[in-house]
């Protein structure tokens, strides 16, 4: 039987690994990675499985969060899945994007896995990503994936 948490561990250390090797190449991956999971994860599970969520909510050791997802959330999961959903694209398209674009992408990265950590036991992991997207912080990006794409072609 697989182990999700053993999975999710070992791709947020590869990406980790990546941004401190390939930052820019990092930011652009995760860009695209929040858009696929806002697209592909989150909208298509709350539009064909919406009890999904409240059903992992209410596995969280934080007793606030449990609530939540029970009492609030469970009352219509799209309604909150889906707003998230968008969140998750515009910080996407930040990443995507230069200059104060990527760090305020990068930021609203943090506050999204750092706010989804205590799900329980298999989204701990997202504290390693974030600290990755913390680490990307440091850096500059001067160029949009767009112009990075246009560059590349030009050699």
């Amino acid at each position: 039987m697989t182990n999700p948490f053993a999975i999710w561990l070992i791709f947020v250390l590869l990406v980790f690994l990546f941004c401190l090797i390939r930052p820019n190449a990092a930011r652009i991956f995760l860009g695209f990675f929040f858009l696929t999971m806002a697209i592909g994860i989150n909208i298509v599970t709350v539009l064909v499985v919406p009890q999904s969520y409240v059903e992992m909510g209410k596995n969280s050791p934080i007793p606030f969060y449990r609530w939540v997802f029970l009492n609030i959330i469970g009352l219509n999961p799209a309604l909150f899945v889906l707003p998230i959903a968008a969140y998750q694209i515009a910080i996407a398209l930040m990443m995507l994007n230069k200059n104060k674009w990527v760090k305020t992408g990068l930021i609203g990265g943090i506050v999204f896995l750092v706010a989804s950590a205590p799900l329980g036991a298999e989204t701990l992991p997202n504290l390693v990503l974030a600290g990755a997207l913390g680490w990307l912080l440091r850096r500059e990006f001067d160029t949009t994936f767009w112009e990075s794409i246009r560059a590349k072609l030009r050699l």
